[in-house]
Order: C-alpha cells, then sequence, then structure tokens
C-alpha cells in the first residue's frame, strides 16, 4: 500500500487544523452569545467604561430602562452625567473592597435622565479586554431597601419615643389612682357620702385619663402594623357627626360651640382612621380653646389633586418657635398644651400620612391655631 505523500500529510495537517479552527470559532460565538444573553438578561444594570474617558462603551438593556436613556444614548455619554457622588448614609462607609475579587463595592445616587436621583449599590472592577483597560459596574436599585431601611430607624425612634412618653404618662394618673385610693381607704368609714363623692370623680377622671393613653398606645400600634386597609370615598359628614357624638360630654362641659360647613368634598381614605383624626384635633380644640371654645370645621380641594380639612380653634395660639416641634415624635410644647399627653397629634401625623396624605397647623399668638390635613381627592 502506497504512504501518504508529504503533501497528501500537509493536506490532512492544514484539513484538521481548519476543523479545529472551525470549533474554536463556533465555542468562540456560543461564548459570545452566551455573554451577550447573560449581559442583556441580567437583572442589574451593566456599564462597560472607558478607563481614561470615563464614557460609556456600552450598557446592558435593563440600564437603559433603568435610567430612562435610548441603548445608543448611553454609548458615549460620560458617567459624571450619570454618577452622583454623594453618600446616601452619612453613618455608614461611603466603599469597601473584597479582596477576593478586586470589586469595589460602594453606595450612591445615579441620575435618571429626567433629573431624578436613585440610590443605587455599585460593584465596580477594572477589567482588561483584549489591549484594552476598562470599568465594569454592576448597579442595582437600592431605593426600596433604602426606604424599608429608613422606615424601621424611624419605628426604632418612634418606639424609644414612645415607650417613654407612654411610661411617663401612665406613671402619673396610675399614682394619682393608687394616692387616692390609698387615702379613701382611711377616710371613707367616717367620712359622709357627699363628702366621698368629689374624690371619687376625681379617681374616675384620672383612670379615664389612663384608659384614653392606652386606646392612644392601640392605635398606635394598628396604624403602624396595618400594612393593607380598604380604603375608599370617605362620607365625611357622617364621619364628623360621629365624632361630635363621642365628644358631646366634653363639648358640653366646657360650653364649646362647634361650626360644621353643610357640604364636604369627597377625599380618599379609611374611614376609622380618619375619625380618630378629627377626634384629636376637635378635642385639643376643645381643651386650649378661648373662653368658650369657639370651633370651625372646614374643608376645600388643594394642589396636587388633595383634599384639605381644617379645624380652626379661638385658643392661645401657638409661638412661632414650638410650631416646628408639634408634630415631632411625642413632644409637648411647656405650657401650651399641658393637659395632652403628647400621643394624639402624632397618631394624626402618621395616619395622614398613611393615607397618602400629610398635617399642618399655623397660628398667631392671642387669635388661635388652625390644624390641618390632607388626603387625595376622588
Amino acid at each position: 500500500m502506497a504512504q501518504p505523500s508529504d503533501h497528501d500529510k500537509l493536506v490532512d495537517a492544514l484539513a484538521a487544523a481548519q476543523r479545529e479552527i472551525d470549533r474554536l470559532k463556533a465555542e468562540t460565538e456560543q461564548a459570545k452569545s452566551s455573554y451577550a444573553n447573560l449581559f442583556e438578561s441580567a437583572g442589574d444594570s451593566i456599564f462597560i467604561i472607558d478607563v481614561n474617558t470615563y464614557t460609556i462603551i456600552a450598557a446592558n438593556a435593563h440600564a437603559a430602562r433603568r435610567f430612562g436613556y435610548a441603548p445608543d444614548e448611553l454609548i458615549g455619554l460620560s458617567m459624571e452625567a450619570l454618577e452622583v457622588i454623594d453618600p446616601i448614609d452619612d453613618t455608614q462607609p461611603f466603599a469597601w473592597e473584597s479582596t477576593v475579587s478586586q470589586t469595589t463595592i460602594y453606595e450612591c445616587f445615579y441620575r435618571h435622565k429626567n433629573g431624578d436621583r436613585i440610590a443605587v449599590e455599585v460593584s465596580s472592577r477594572v477589567v482588561k479586554v483584549g489591549q484594552q483597560q476598562t470599568i465594569q459596574n454592576f448597579v442595582r436599585n437600592i431605593s426600596l431597601r433604602k426606604q424599608l431601611e429608613a422606615e424601621r430607624e424611624q419605628l426604632i425612634a418612634d418606639l424609644d419615643s414612645f415607650a417613654h412618653t407612654v411610661a411617663h404618662d401612665l406613671k402619673d394618673p396610675m399614682s394619682t389612682v393608687f394616692s387616692y385610693t390609698e387615702f379613701l381607704k382611711e377616710i371613707c368609714v367616717e367620712t359622709p357620702g357627699d363628702e366621698l363623692l368629689p374624690h371619687l370623680q376625681h379617681i374616675s377622671a384620672v383612670a379615664w385619663r389612663a384608659i384614653n393613653i392606652v386606646d392612644a398606645l392601640l392605635l398606635f400600634a394598628s396604624v403602624r402594623k396595618q400594612e393593607q386597609i380598604e380604603r375608599e370615598p370617605l362620607k365625611t359628614a357622617e364621619i364628623v357627626m360621629q365624632v361630635q357624638e363621642r365628644l358631646a360630654n366634653m363639648a358640653k362641659q366646657y360650653n364649646a360651640e362647634i361650626i360644621v360647613p353643610t357640604q364636604w368634598p369627597t377625599a380618599i381614605g379609611f374611614a376609622p382612621w380618619v375619625a380618630e383624626i378629627w377626634t384629636n384635633y376637635i378635642s385639643n380644640a376643645i381643651k386650649y380653646g378661648g373662653t368658650p371654645p369657639r370651633i370651625e370645621l372646614g374643608a376645600a380641594p388643594a394642589d396636587n389633586h388633595m383634599v384639605r380639612f381644617w379645624v380652626r380653634d379661638n385658643g392661645a395660639g401657638i409661638p412661632d418657635d414650638k410650631l416646628h416641634l408639634l408634630f415631632d415624635k411625642f413632644n409637648r410644647l411647656g405650657d401650651f398644651r399641658v393637659e395632652g399627653h403628647g400621643l394624639g397629634i402624632y397618631i394624626a401625623k402618621r395616619i395622614a400620612e398613611k393615607l397618602g396624605g400629610s398635617v399642618d397647623v399655623t397660628s398667631v399668638v392671642g387669635e388661635g391655631s388652625i390644624f390641618s390635613f390632607f388626603l387625595p381627592a376622588l
């Protein structure tokens, strides 16, 4: 049998080499396709950045969608137009580095095309592509996480302040109840009933105050914990009428005049919670109004598709330097609202915020105050 010639061996070798080249090309194309699929389908925004010019040379579709650009608009864009190097949380280190992957991780803001700032976590490292060095940034939106962290910190602060306030306020009435009870135990045998009556009435009033504090505690807990509520168009006339019935004895005691409009704009909310705002505002107006209290309720459409509700009193008013403290945690205002236990006004704020609204107060010393709350309009 004839041996293959050198020419035939060369042809076979070339053919084998070509097959190997074709295999390697196919594997390369497959790898490129897999990388492209991973690049485009990644849940994070990915930016490939020129290390010298700090401009974007590639970005995935997620990055374009997340930050409001067309894909081709990002190419050539300077990262300075996107990245806002402001620490999100001053209490945390700005950046840290993985010693394994040599990846620098930091939190900052990326700017949306419309100007909004989005809280992000960036994993950044230098990657060599061929002869070119690039920066590879994986960018993850952490706005929701930051919101939850802020709410957690707010909750911790609320609970600390709340616990202090409740402990202080419950101690006073319960101590009074105990002291009066001990006093009555000593004198009730030889004291006529008509002389005991004022002491019993005082005990009843103090105990009722303690009950109100506990009710406020339970309401605050329910507002804090309840995430899903059924919001619906509010029948404000009915809510206010029920609140007036609830406060009828108090209004009679103070000889308060309450002026109610005949028409109400319709807002969206959760009636039991909104009734608590009205109860707090009106009861405060009765207690701290003039002599006698004259209280005006009202409502009108406001900006941003909201409805403003208000309670106006004719009381002593609140100094300007105290106003900003009024809805802040459970602050007291010294001589102003000295009988209040500091819970209701803050709970009113939390309720309004939970329902997508807000609260406000304006006041003129010597003329009275206007407490307002805002809810989404129908």
